[in-house]
């Protein structure tokens, strides 16, 4: 008897084990296939402090953005905006800088398998930091930027 009890008590055990790894296996493949964004014109990441919005020069950009919200479908952040006032001209510009809101969408699924975000919208939110820019804009990003 001591030894059913035993045995009984072994196959409890397993089948807990068992079923929380599969309740937490679908949460650990879902948060795989979270988009990341493009932050550094190469390599894609998660909630980045950095984002480089002119691949090109480097010239549009934000830094210390904190994201407030990250979904399937869409990442929202603030930060500080940095732009080059290309004078007299980008090589010898200055960077400039102003409070600047980002929002990624249009997430997309690359031949690699991760999913990026494909656009990025800006918006300085006290203006641009020099007189001839939009307010606001948007970047498109994709897989072949990155190489994946």
């Amino acid at each position: 008897m001591r030894g059913r009890l035993a045995l009984g008590i072994v196959a409890l055990v397993a089948v807990g084990a068992c079923t929380s790894a599969l309740a937490s296996g679908p949460i650990a493949t879902e948060s795989a296939k979270r988009p990341l964004l493009i932050s550094n014109c190469a390599k894609p990441k998660f909630r980045p402090a950095n984002v480089i919005l002119a691949c090109g020069d480097a010239s549009l950009g934000a830094t210390n953005v904190t994201w407030s919200s990250w979904t399937q479908k869409k990442a929202v952040g603030a930060g500080t905006g940095q732009l080059n006032n290309c004078k007299p001209d980008c090589a010898s510009g200055k960077t400039k800088t102003a409070p600047m809101q980002l929002r990624a969408t249009k997430p997309h699924t690359c031949r690699s398998g991760r999913r990026i975000f494909t656009k990025v919208h800006f918006t300085w939110t006290s203006g641009a930091p020099v007189g001839h820019v939009p307010d606001s804009g948007s970047v498109p990003l994709g897989c072949k930027l990155a190489g994946i």
